[in-house]
Formats: C-alpha cells, sequence, structure tokens
C-alpha cells in the first residue's frame, strides 16, 4: 500500500508543471499526443531509426501519436523536422509499463509479428500518459475494423511472379509492404468508388485463394491486380474487410459529398503521395503554351494581346496562396505554402522561403490536371484531390470555405486556359 500510494503522489507531483502530451498536438492534423521520448536500439524492433547510434545509451526523439485511419507512432529527430526517422504502426500492439532504467521511466510497445519496441519517459506521469492514449489508439483501429498480414502480391519487376508481402488496411488505404518491420509502404491502393474486391473462381499462377481488385476507372496494366492467402477462410475475411471499406466510403460520399465528382477519373489504385520533386522529368518539361514566367509573352506574341486589352469581361484570374497541407509519401500530413497562378500549381517548404526568391519545391501544370478534377476529397470536407494522369493529390485545408476558395481559383485558370 505504501509503495502505491508513492507512486501515486508521484504521479501527481510529476505532473505538476508539465506540458501535457495532448496539449502539444496538432489536432487539425490528427495528432492525438506529441513529446520527447528517449529511445534504445534493441534487437527486434517495430521502428527503423536512420543512422540509429550503436552505443547503448539513450537518444531523445520527438514522437507523435495519430489516431484513425493513420493509428501510428512516428519519429522524428526533434520537434521541427518534418520528415520522419521511424513508425510505429499500431494496429494489434500491446503497450504496457517495464521497471525504472537509467533514471528514465520504461514503457514498451509489442506487436507478435513486428517484435517489440522500448520507449522511456522523462517521468512516471509522462510515461502513464503515452500507454493511455496509445491504448486508445490502438483499441480504435481494432474496433474501426483494421487488418493486417501476409499476402502474395502478384506483378512487380517481374509481372507473373508472386511476391510476399505484409500488408495493412486502414480506412479507405491497403497499403503494403517487403516485410512487417519496415516502416514505410511500398505501395498502397485507395480503396475509392470506382475499386471492387472479389475472389477468384479459379487457380491463378499456381495459386488457389486468389482475390482480385478491379479499377473501373482505369485501363492500364493496374486495372486488375491479385492478391493470393493462405486459406480459403483468409481470403474471405480480406475481400469482406476490403468491400466493407468501399462501401463505408461510398455512403459517406453519397451523404457529405457536395459535387458529383465520384473519386478519381484515373488512379483509384494510385498512391496518394508526395507532390513530386522539382527535377522529376514530367515536370522538367516545358509548359505547352509557355506558361509560368512566359505568361504574358505568350498573350501578347499569340494573341496580340495583354491582360489590359482583354475583350471586356475576361481578365487573368486572381492569384491564390496560402499554407495547405499535402499527404506525402512518407504517408504523413506535410504543411507547405502553395501558389495557384500563371497557369501552374506551386508550392515551397514555407513562405520565408518564397519571400527569399528560393525555387519552388514543385510545381503541377494545370494542363496535366485531368478533368474532373481537382474536387472534395469525399473523405474530409476540408481536403483536395488532384488527379493528373501519374497519381492522385491529397490536400488539406483548415476549413471547407478556405477548400471551396482553392478549388475556385484551380477551376478559374483551368477555365482561362480552357484546358478543361
Amino acid at each position: 500500500m505504501g509503495s502505491e500510494i508513492s507512486q501515486c503522489v508521484e504521479d501527481m507531483t510529476g505532473a505538476i508543471g508539465e506540458v501535457d502530451i495532448t496539449d502539444q498536438a496538432n489536432r487539425e492534423d490528427g495528432e492525438v499526443a506529441a513529446g520527447p521520448l528517449w529511445q534504445r536500439p534493441s534487437r527486434a524492433k517495430l521502428v527503423s531509426v536512420t543512422g540509429a547510434s550503436r552505443n547503448r545509451g539513450l537518444k531523445g526523439s520527438w514522437y507523435v501519436l495519430r489516431g484513425w485511419p493513420d493509428c501510428t507512432l512516428t519519429a522524428f529527430k526533434d520537434n521541427h523536422s518534418e520528415t520522419p526517422i521511424g513508425v510505429i504502426h499500431l494496429l494489434k500492439c500491446d503497450v504496457k509499463a517495464k521497471q525504472q532504467e537509467d533514471g528514465k521511466f520504461h514503457f514498451q510497445i509489442h506487436h507478435s509479428s513486428h517484435g517489440s519496441k522500448h520507449l522511456f519517459a522523462d517521468s512516471s506521469h509522462i510515461m502513464h500518459r503515452w500507454i493511455q492514449e496509445i491504448s486508445n489508439v490502438t483499441e480504435e483501429a481494432t474496433s474501426m475494423g483494421g487488418m493486417e498480414g501476409y499476402l502474395k502480391k502478384r506483378g512487380g519487376m517481374r509481372l507473373h511472379t508472386w511476391q510476399s508481402r505484409w500488408f495493412t488496411l486502414m480506412g479507405t488505404e491497403l497499403c503494403w509492404f517487403e516485410k512487417a518491420t519496415e516502416s514505410f509502404p511500398r505501395g498502397a491502393i485507395t480503396l475509392s468508388n470506382h475499386v471492387r474486391a472479389q475472389p477468384c473462381k479459379k487457380d491463378v499462377g499456381g495459386e488457389k485463394y486468389v482475390f482480385e481488385i478491379i479499377d473501373e476507372s482505369r485501363h492500364d496494366s493496374k486495372k486488375r491486380r491479385e492478391f493470393a492467402c493462405e486459406t480459403m477462410l483468409d481470403r474471405q475475411y480480406w475481400v469482406e474487410a476490403i468491400q466493407t471499406s468501399i462501401q463505408t466510403n461510398r455512403s459517406r460520399s453519397m451523404s457529405k459529398r457536395p459535387t458529383s465528382f465520384s473519386g478519381s477519373t484515373r488512379g483509384g489504385q494510385e498512391e496518394i503521395g508526395d507532390i513530386g520533386d522539382v527535377n522529376d522529368e514530367e515536370n522538367k518539361r516545358s509548359s505547352p503554351l509557355g506558361f509560368g514566367e512566359g505568361i504574358q509573352n505568350f498573350l501578347t506574341n499569340k494573341l496580340g494581346r495583354s491582360e489590359s486589352s482583354l475583350d471586356d469581361g475576361m481578365h487573368f484570374p486572381d492569384t491564390m496562396e496560402g499554407y495547405m497541407e499535402k499527404h506525402s509519401s512518407y504517408m504523413i500530413w506535410q504543411k507547405r505554402y502553395f501558389e495557384c497562378a500563371n497557369g501552374e500549381f506551386r508550392y515551397w517548404k514555407s513562405k520565408d522561403t518564397k519571400d527569399a526568391g528560393k525555387q519552388e519545391s514543385s510545381k503541377i501544370y494545370l494542363g496535366d490536371i485531368l478533368k474532373g478534377s481537382p474536387t472534395v476529397n469525399p473523405m474530409d470536407q476540408t481536403g483536395i484531390l488532384i488527379a493528373t494522369d501519374m497519381r492522385i493529390y491529397s490536400l488539406r485545408c483548415t476549413s471547407r470555405e478556405e477548400c471551396q476558395e482553392w478549388i475556385k481559383s484551380l477551376h478559374d485558370w483551368q477555365d482561362f486556359l480552357d484546358l478543361k
């Protein structure tokens, strides 16, 4: 009894003057908790840390806990860094307190397939707050129908071979990893309204329990993808779970979406990822009508007019700029400064970077955006989906009103350029 009272007093006194981990979280970014934790490299680890120290001492990092549908604990170098150094996927994980070590308060996150990750907090109170919030997220992931496990995926570099991959189904994202201990997915399928899953009636490539995911909006090699399970029961579970996610997405779209756009025109199975680097071949090519800095020359040389001499009622669309979040290839949200102007949609890391005259991080030429896009994300009324032939870009605003303003700005430029 005496030790329990002492622990209670320690927790109460430890909490005084401490910033709660939920107060440090950015709720608008889907964060549940955030704060510093300590780690020690272990043989079986859930998180892959780039350049982790080889000594046995503890190393501090900034951790961010996200709820459904991410359900992840992500490690960053510090609270200013935006590039993750590791991710713990919390579906089917257990978390519990361990013995105090090295003056820190030790707790463990364990998964039967991933192994264990040992983390350390500065006080007993902080440790128990992390345990509580992580437990809530793991319970939410299970209750919302999240699934994971090994499947065989047909394709890749060798089109007709089967490759064993670790899969996770969270919300409308079916992601795969080369192995269960990897932090970042190798690919993902977005379960849009154009997608369906069904069992294959015959054996495929020597595999007996195969199901396929079909995207009716595609007309390329990724229109139909095949996956193999170990048993018939496993196949039934996966097909039902995927179909449930698709039906949930469709129901939300019909009840919430204010527009008629039903997902992407092309790319229901495309990764929703980072806007490509500005040096990508796709972005290197020159705009066919000479936009960007040459738009004034285009109007003068090709149309024989300038903005001031355009026909009555015709004028350049207004430039719009401001902060939004983009869903990156790391499967996290990153805050960036965007500008829609001169027939291009560009972004920088921050407004200061843009004002300093530095080159944009990347850009999309508006002529590459498919018809029917951009549109409101059916799963998030503050989100924007922009579809091109190559991929789907997912952005997020702070409000519905701001979302509609950005979409209007993009549509205005498309109308002006007659590219829709």
